[in-house]
């Protein structure tokens, strides 16, 4: 009987989310450091082959009798063709605790291949447009209670393309993902933008907004995130994100980021301060993320050359 209970309960708590929870916007929330993940023409932008991968947990430490959610993401593109055209690969494996933390977790993968068209304009400007093929896994519910789980393991199709400007002081982007989804799922509109400010030689402020427009079969709703970030010699960053498209289940957070720029490697560790309003503990606590990038020069000479985006 209890084990029917609990079922029941999973089966609740997981339709009354899925209201919320769209076919692969797990993969947007990492965009401060990803930003392939809402765009396939960034693919190629940084003239380098592109290594990255996130971990992201919460809490940190395990509390007594609470689920803890783990996620991971990986990242790589490269130019091709004399930087005329691109190439990148994304995978992730996200949970994420439903409910007050112990009853169930929401379980979601996703793998996709990007491909970019680069034209290059006056003023050391890049025009990209982008596509984007692959699947979706739609999302598993499993018991945290150690007796199994209740969903489906059948993967989705998933398809999108966008566009995107960039030259060394500014980048503008619009992208329409998921083009092919139906149901609860969302097809969202990305609009990004963002400006670097020269405070002097030593310290540079890269500024960023970044609107998302949900289908209307996903709430219709739209909504902002902005960004600042400082760096100081091209080597340190520091920056704030306030975001209103996660850090899960579309909560807003603010969150904070450092990173460390090493020649070919950039470590980044960023803490999201959830502002869902929900009393859960668990909810309420954030997402230790830590990023690790990795680039080398891919036959054009570029390797080393430190990019603002």
């Amino acid at each position: 009987m209890k084990q029917t209970l609990r079922f029941i309960l999973i089966v609740f708590l997981f339709t009354q989310t899925l209201i919320t929870f769209a076919q692969q916007d797990q993969m947007y929330i990492t965009y401060p450091f990803m930003p392939l993940n809402i765009n396939p023409a960034y693919a190629g932008s940084r003239e380098v082959i592109s290594v990255s991968g996130i971990y992201r947990k919460r809490p940190l430490f395990n509390s007594l009798n609470f689920a803890s959610t783990t996620q991971q993401y990986f990242n790589f593109d490269m130019p091709i063709a004399q930087d005329r055209m691109a190439i990148g690969f994304q995978a992730y494996n996200a949970e994420q605790v439903v409910g007050n933390g112990t009853s169930a977790i929401l379980g979601n993968l996703g793998l996709y291949g990007d491909f970019a068209y680069r034209l290059t304009l006056p003023n050391d400007g890049k025009l990209a447009i982008g596509v984007q093929l692959g699947v979706t896994q739609v999302p598993v519910v499993f018991s945290t209670g150690g007796t199994g789980g209740g969903g489906t393991t059948a993967f989705n199709s998933s398809y999108g393309a966008g566009i995107y400007y960039n030259n060394d002081d500014a980048y503008f982007g619009v992208s329409l993902l998921n083009i092919n989804a139906s149901d609860y799922y969302n097809r969202p509109i990305f609009i990004s933008g963002g400006y670097v400010f020269t405070i002097d030689d030593d310290f540079k402020i890269k500024t960023g907004a970044v609107l998302r427009k949900q289908s209307s079969n996903a709430g219709g709703k739209t909504v902002f995130d902005l960004n600042a970030t400082g760096w100081i010699n091209n080597k340190f960053g520091i920056g704030v994100w306030y975001q209103n498209t996660g850090s899960e289940i579309s909560n807003q957070s603010i969150l904070g980021s450092f990173q460390i720029q090493l020649k070919k490697f950039q470590i980044g560790y960023a803490y999201d301060f959830s502002g869902s309003g929900n009393t859960n503990t668990i909810s309420n606590e954030g997402f230790h993320q830590i990023m690790l990038k990795y680039e080398i020069d891919s036959g054009n000479g570029k390797s080393g050359v430190f990019r603002y985006f």
